[in-house]
């Protein structure tokens, strides 16, 4: 059995409030390469990490649904729940030559909680995220 509980995300800081504050509940991510299948599912976690100059991990979600969709699908059954609005959804799938044929990884969440403060992460973190093993989850509550 497999102990993944979830997946740290890296999210532009300037986001972080959509779905921290504004409650926007859907979350959207082109996955790398030619993966289609994370190992992520129903009540996992997602755990943000705050990009750039932040570094931090800054908030979790629980994870409600996993879906593979194109970004007018997206926009068709979610609309503003997305934390991107439209303009952004279209310029990020639109981003390295995809197209708008191209499925985005569909995260529906919950339980949204903002981690005060947020957490100092000193590990690398890539745009294709971490996933987030049991003792790493439990040793960053510790440090919350």
């Amino acid at each position: 059995m497999s102990d993944i509980i979830g997946v740290i995300y890296p999210v532009p800081k300037k986001f972080v409030d959509r779905l921290m504050v504004k409650n926007r509940t859907v979350f959207v991510k082109y996955l790398g390469g030619r993966a289609t299948n994370p190992k992520i599912f129903p009540n996992h976690k997602l755990v943000f990490y705050a990009s750039h100059d932040a570094k931090e991990l800054v908030g979790e979600a629980k994870i409600k649904s996993v879906e593979l969709l194109t970004p007018i699908e997206v926009l068709d059954k979610y609309g503003n729940r997305v934390f991107l609005d439209k303009v952004e959804l279209m310029n990020y799938a639109t981003q390295r030559g995809r197209t708008l044929s191209k499925k985005l990884l569909v995260l529906t969440l919950c339980a949204i909680k903002p981690y005060s403060p947020p957490i100092k992460w000193t590990e690398s973190m890539t745009m294709a995220g971490k996933y987030l093993r049991e003792q790493e989850y439990r040793e960053l509550v510790k440090r919350e």
